[in-house]
């Protein structure tokens, strides 16, 4: 009989649930096997232990493994000799990766399958990078910028061999981390995958180590709608919002997180991909967040992570729906009477440092806050608060919460049910439209036409060839002066275009030769 958990459902009927006990038992089994056969592998998994999220990116400025199947792997010899405790897969390089570790020492070493017999070898290891993970030395369970630089490959002195995985049927981004383009219908984005991230994180995170996702390749000037869903959710519960989207001025991402975490570690962790400009730089384009229940907590803690760097990605606008901005009154028996307690109910308790210093900060000058709450209770005995089902509404309008947002507005919805109501999509619709694109309308009008369709030779990189067919027809004119540039980038641009600088990266060049080899184009 198991339960399907929905977002902050009651932590009381939770522990009552199969799923419930079937996850209790399995964290007893990490604890026995830790006793009897101590590994990080197994501390990983084990809901009492703390773990840390690196990032960084694997940079091959030479070129020399453009092509191969790479992998990424953290090595531990805490508890046994050079044990492998965390994997990522990847092929472009340039892009993040992330690993998902407990406290310790690591060796971080980067593979190519040079020899392409399908295997990564001690002889195969291309760049190398040590890291110390403690409590101590990072504080907030996140260690960002853990870039690695690509070398010449060199053999570490253990043995090694990791299997390549097969990866067809699905293409790499040039822009985003391996594996991020999926469709909503993917299985990560299924109930039981979203029902492990509460109960066994570190499980979720081997499948979904980036936890961005987004279901196109990127194109700079769409602005970015941030879906971030609640306890026991996915990104598959926005599918109303996102068949309304203009896909021409919008981009869905999803932050696909494993929501039984740590909430203080999850926002942090959303602050360094999303808002700090360190992973994702959005140029000036405004951002667009859409957070539905325990989500909100998540996203509104990592506004308040903003420092005030001009470097920093704006929040225009910020949407949540049913948060329970005053905790969940549920945790506090679930803290103290669970067989195992999931990190983010304690963080849902309201008498827990979470809920109480969510609101230290005001929400910046530039972040406007749309406060969408739910009021129908479908249940046929209605006991206690008035509530949506499975948040009080006294905690979805918390007087912080109120006083810092910039409007408000009830649905007469259930908790779940007003991520599927066509009048929520279109009054979050509405909303978005106070978004202001960073181009003007000339620069839009033109990117919105595309690029040339046009036979590309063997010497257009993949970056190259993706500018010319997505962009060429902005890109043509202002190289041509018949587009007047806005930006200090587009006239950076045209001074390479003109001799006057270097180009940059292999897309910049692969443009200069197409204006060499197909001046049929350049019409003024």
């Amino acid at each position: 009989m198991p339960v399907k958990i929905g977002l902050t459902i009651c932590m009381a009927l939770c522990m009552c649930s199969c799923t419930y006990i079937k996850y209790a038992s399995v964290q007893a089994e990490y604890a026995r096997i830790q006793n009897a056969e101590p590994g990080q592998l197994n501390v990983k998994h084990m809901l009492d232990r703390d773990t840390f999220f690196v990032h960084g990116r694997c940079d091959d400025t030479a070129g020399r493994y453009a092509g191969f199947r790479k992998a990424i792997a953290a090595f531990s010899s805490k508890y046994r000799s050079n044990e492998r405790v965390d994997t990522m897969y990847f092929e472009v390089a340039g892009s993040h990766f992330g690993l998902n570790l407990p406290e310790g020492h690591f060796d971080i070493l980067v593979f190519a399958d040079i020899d392409s017999d399908g295997a990564f070898e001690a002889s195969e290891v291309i760049g190398k990078r040590v890291i110390e993970l403690s409590s101590a030395s990072v504080p907030d369970k996140v260690l960002g910028q853990i870039d690695v630089q690509l070398t010449a490959p060199i053999t570490v002195d253990w043995d090694i061999s990791i299997a390549v995985p097969d990866s067809r049927g699905r293409a790499e981004s040039l822009f985003f981390p391996a594996g991020t383009i999926r469709d909503l219908d993917d299985p990560i984005f299924d109930s039981g995958f979203s029902t492990l991230g509460m109960y066994d994180p570190a499980s979720f995170l081997e499948q979904a180590p980036t936890m961005f996702y987004a279901l196109e390749e990127d194109l700079g000037y769409k602005i970015p709608v941030v879906l971030v869903h609640g306890i026991g959710g996915s990104a598959r519960e926005f599918e109303t919002l996102i068949g309304r989207l203009d896909r021409q001025r919008y981009k869905p991402w999803f932050f696909h997180y494993p929501s039984g975490g740590d909430l203080d570690q999850l926002a942090e962790l959303f602050f360094q991909i999303f808002l700090s400009g360190k992973v994702y730089q959005s140029g000036g384009m405004p951002m667009i967040i859409v957070a539905h229940s325990m989500g909100g907590l998540v996203v509104r803690e990592a506004i308040n992570k903003y420092q005030s760097r001009q470097t920093e990605n704006q929040v225009h606008l910020l949407v949540t729906m049913a948060t329970p901005f005053g905790g969940h009154s549920a945790a506090t028996s679930g803290e103290d009477h669970g067989l195992i307690v999931l990190p983010s109910w304690r963080d849902l308790n309201p008498e827990n440092p979470f809920i109480g210093n969510l609101y230290r900060k005001p929400l910046p000058g530039f972040v406007h806050h749309e406060l969408i709450y739910a009021y129908q209770n479908p249940s046929a005995i209605k006991i206690g608060e008035n509530s949506d089902g499975v948040v009080a509404l006294n905690s979805q309008l918390h007087p912080q919460a109120q006083r810092q947002a910039s409007g408000q507005f009830g649905f007469d919805n259930t908790h779940t049910d007003i991520l599927n109501s066509e009048e929520v999509a279109a009054h979050v619709l509405e909303r978005m439209e106070t978004v202001k694109n960073a181009f003007p309308p000339a620069q839009l009008d033109l990117l919105h036409q595309g690029g040339y369709d046009v036979a590309l030779g063997p010497g257009y990189s993949p970056r190259a060839q993706y500018s010319i067919r997505n962009y060429g027809k902005y890109l043509m004119a202002l190289s041509n002066g018949s587009l007047t540039p806005f930006h200090p980038e587009e006239e950076r641009f045209i001074a390479v275009v003109n001799g006057a600088k270097t180009p940059r990266d292999d897309a910049e060049e692969g443009w200069l030769r197409f204006l060499s080899e197909h001046t049929e184009f350049n019409k003024n």
